[in-house]
C-alpha cells in the first residue's frame, strides 16, 4: 500500500456495479486480514485506510507468538 500503509497488501476485483478490496498483512508468520469492504469507486477513502491502520496497531500490539515453521513437503 506504499506509504499509506507499509508492508500492507491489498486484493482487488470487480464487478459491473462494485469494486471490492481486501486488505492485508503478513506479520511474526501470520497472514492478518485488516478490511474487506465492497465500494462503487476505484479511489480508496481515508476512513478505509484509517481503519486498516488502526487494526495494524492492535496486532502490533497483541504481541503474538511467531508462527512456527512446517518440514519442507515430500
Amino acid at each position: 500500500m506504499g506509504r499509506s500503509l507499509p508492508g500492507v497488501s491489498e486484493l482487488r476485483d470487480r464487478d459491473e456495479d462494485f469494486w471490492y478490496r481486501l486488505f492485508y498483512w503478513f506479520h511474526a508468520g501470520w497472514i492478518y486480514v485488516l478490511h474487506c469492504f465492497r465500494k462503487k469507486t476505484n479511489q480508496t477513502s481515508r476512513g478505509d485506510l484509517e481503519i486498516a491502520r488502526q487494526r495494524m496497531k492492535a496486532v502490533k500490539q497483541r504481541n503474538d507468538t511467531p508462527a512456527e515453521r512446517e518440514g519442507k513437503s515430500a
